[in-house]
C-alpha cells in the first residue's frame, strides 16, 4: 500500500473515538453543504430574474448559465460510520491515508468540495482557509 506523502505506518485507534470524530465531521460538512445550497439558490434566482427581465424587455441574449452546483459528500461519511458501527471490535487499524481522511477530515475529494461550495458559502471558504487548502480554483 502506498503511504500518504511517504508515511507508511499504521496506527491502532479506538473505534468509538473515530466514530465521534466522523459524526462531528459529518455535522460540520452538512452545515457547509446547507449554506452552499442556500447561497446557490440565491445566486441562481438572481441570475434567472436578471435574465427574465432582459427577455421581457425584448433583449435578445444567450441564456447559458455557468453556475456550478454545490457538492455534497455526506454519503461518504454515512457509509464510513455504518461500516465502523458494524465492526465488532473495539479497535481499528488505520493506514496513513485512512487517518488523514477519517481523523483529519482531509479526503481525496476535499479540494473539489471546497472549490465548488466556496462559491456560495463563506463558511466553506473559512473552513478551507483554516485547514490550509488553496481554494482559488
Amino acid at each position: 500500500m502506498l503511504g500518504y506523502r511517504g508515511i507508511t505506518m499504521n496506527v491502532n485507534c479506538k473505534k468509538d473515538q473515530i466514530l465521534e470524530r466522523l459524526r462531528a465531521n459529518l455535522e460540520s460538512h452538512s452545515k457547509l453543504v446547507k449554506e452552499a445550497r442556500e447561497g446557490y439558490v440565491k445566486k441562481a434566482s438572481e441570475e434567472l430574474e436578471k435574465r427574465l427581465a432582459q427577455v421581457k424587455e425584448g433583449k435578445i441574449s444567450g441564456l447559458t448559465f455557468s453556475l456550478t452546483a454545490p457538492k455534497d459528500y455526506s454519503s461518504v461519511y454515512r457509509t464510513t460510520i455504518g461500516m465502523l458501527e458494524a465492526h465488532t471490535g473495539e479497535d481499528i487499524t488505520l493506514s496513513a491515508t485512512e487517518y488523514r481522511q477519517l481523523i483529519e477530515d482531509d479526503w481525496d475529494w476535499i479540494h473539489d468540495f471546497l472549490v465548488s461550495n466556496s462559491l456560495y458559502s463563506t463558511g466553506t471558504r473559512q473552513y478551507g482557509a483554516e485547514k490550509g487548502f488553496d481554494i482559488e480554483g
